[in-house]
């Protein structure tokens, strides 16, 4: 789900860039933030074809959470600095910034799954109900 969201947001990135209105600076930040979480994404997801272990799926959740907050950042004002495009584009923007938002819906909850990492780190079972 992790990867979906991202996709999404990436897409809703990639317009920015091309759209030589926006600030180069924006841009850039835009594609930091995004490619960061991306690269943080692909490096657990390999980790995850060479074999689940708990070491990776704590580092699984920590990435999930650091995506799902750069998203956070990255979707609203990707849709802010493409927000005065024609209406066929917002419409796409509009459904881009829909799909890309829908990670913090996905379980296991945030609020749930503090204690399980909390505990890993000091050696416990990582947990997940």
């Amino acid at each position: 789900m992790t990867g979906s969201h991202l996709g999404a947001a990436g897409a809703l990135v990639e317009r920015v860039l091309l759209d030589d209105r926006v600030p180069e600076s924006e841009r850039v930040q835009l594609l930091v933030e995004t490619e960061g979480a991306m690269s943080a994404a692909e490096g657990v997801a390999r980790r995850i074809d060479d074999g689940l272990d708990e070491s990776t799926l704590a580092d699984s959740l920590y990435v999930r959470h650091r995506v799902q907050d750069a998203l956070s950042r990255v979707v609203p004002r990707a849709a802010e600095l493409l927000g005065d495009l024609g209406s066929t584009t917002s419409d796409e923007v509009g459904h881009l910034a829909t799909c890309a938002n829908g990670l913090a819906l996905q379980p296991p909850a945030r609020f749930r799954m503090t204690g399980p990492p909390a505990a890993h780190l000091v050696d416990g079972p990582l947990t997940i109900a």
